[in-house]
């Protein structure tokens, strides 16, 4: 599955895309606030063949149109009827390329699979995406404590929720702030 936009598309991961995942999640900086990356291609590998048959995730690789080079990725889990978290958000591109990314997935969420909220779970300590989300119109939701299990420690979660209606009003302003731009 490809969902194109203006600046990136989004791409069904597949067992090619191994090698970037694997070298994303190796990434010292992108890997700060996240699980234990894999311990090498092999279970990066086995890891996207189990998560293809998962029916309660979708996985994708956001890619720059104009070069056509892998970005990073975004993700769907926890799919059910009304709603889906929104994550494994990992990625090198700019401000721009990174909420069309988040906007892309939203839409497919909100318009295909017809969810009702959607949701995100970061990482106390990750101040620069909680800040991120701040600045859009999610709607703060709460801590879940010891959600995450970072480097042997138990830590916080932040949650924020887009329903369809906030969703709209993050696009409209994006819609507004990208009109003139060429990337």
């Amino acid at each position: 599955m490809k969902i194109n936009g203006k600046y990136v598309c989004l791409k069904s991961i597949n067992v090619g895309d191994s090698n970037f995942i694997y070298n994303l999640r190796q990434n010292k900086n992108n890997s700060f606030y996240l699980h234990k990356p894999p311990k090498s291609i092999k279970y990066q590998k086995n890891w996207i063949k189990k998560n293809i048959k998962d029916h309660k995730a979708l996985d994708f690789i956001i890619i720059n149109k104009k070069k056509n080079t892998k970005l990073g990725t975004i993700a769907f889990d926890s799919i059910n009827i009304n709603e889906a978290e929104w994550g494994r958000w990992i990625s090198k591109g700019n401000t721009i390329e990174n909420i069309e990314a988040i906007i892309l997935l939203l839409n497919y969420g909100f318009k295909k699979l017809k969810l009702k909220k959607i949701y995100s779970l970061t990482n106390i300590n990750n101040k620069k995406v909680i800040n991120f989300h701040k600045n859009t119109t999610a709607l703060y939701s709460g801590k879940i404590k010891s959600f995450f299990l970072i480097k042997n420690k138990k830590t916080d979660a932040v949650k924020f929720v887009f329903n369809k209606k906030n969703f709209y009003k993050f696009k409209k302003k994006f819609d507004f702030m990208t009109r003139s731009i060429q990337l």
